[in-house]
């Protein structure tokens, strides 16, 4: 019988679109697959997304790059940035010594190496144990003329609504 030599289980009737369908399923799955890893490997060989400033002085931008402005201020080379946001043109970081935010040219940073980001915990753990002697944090400030709604008297309590209206002293 000719329909037994088109099956690839008895019974069941084989079909060429179902065939290149199943396959089109399977390569599509593993690039999506082989895509995950290859982005899961660039962003642990990035260092947990540490960098270094490459250039010799970077652009510093807090709120974002504009035409006709200038930079907020510059960034000396090999200072240390947290990568926030990669981006083609410039990507947002953070300062590691401040924790400031801001934007720089992507060209002008690179991966941090190993031997910088250590000096740079050195440096930190040293700092750390200095300001532990100290009373209160050097970054800790308050601004009393906040408008901070926490901080806001709450408005005066209005007499109950049953009382009938008060009548001016005199009549």
């Amino acid at each position: 019988m000719k329909w037994r030599g088109a099956c690839l289980i008895t019974g069941v009737p084989y079909s060429r679109l179902a065939a290149l369908a199943a396959v089109l399923l399977a390569i599509l799955s593993l690039s999506c697959t082989a895509t995950h890893q290859a982005h899961t490997a660039t962003s642990a060989s990035q260092g947990g997304k540490i960098f270094a400033v490459s250039a010799d002085a970077a652009a510093f931008y807090r709120h974002g790059p504009e035409q006709g402005r200038d930079p907020d201020s510059s960034l000396a080379k090999d200072t240390l940035v947290r990568l926030i946001r990669p981006s083609f043109g410039y990507s947002k970081i953070q300062l590691v010594s401040s924790g400031e935010k801001g934007y720089v040219l992507s060209d002008d940073i690179k991966p941090a190496s190993p031997s910088l980001i250590a000096a740079a915990n050195t440096v930190a753990t040293e700092n750390t144990a200095t300001v532990a002697h100290t009373f209160g944090s050097p970054r800790e400030t308050f601004n009393i003329n906040s408008d901070d709604p926490r901080l806001v008297p709450p408005p005066e309590q209005l007499p109950p609504p049953d009382l009938p209206p008060q009548t001016p002293p005199g009549q």
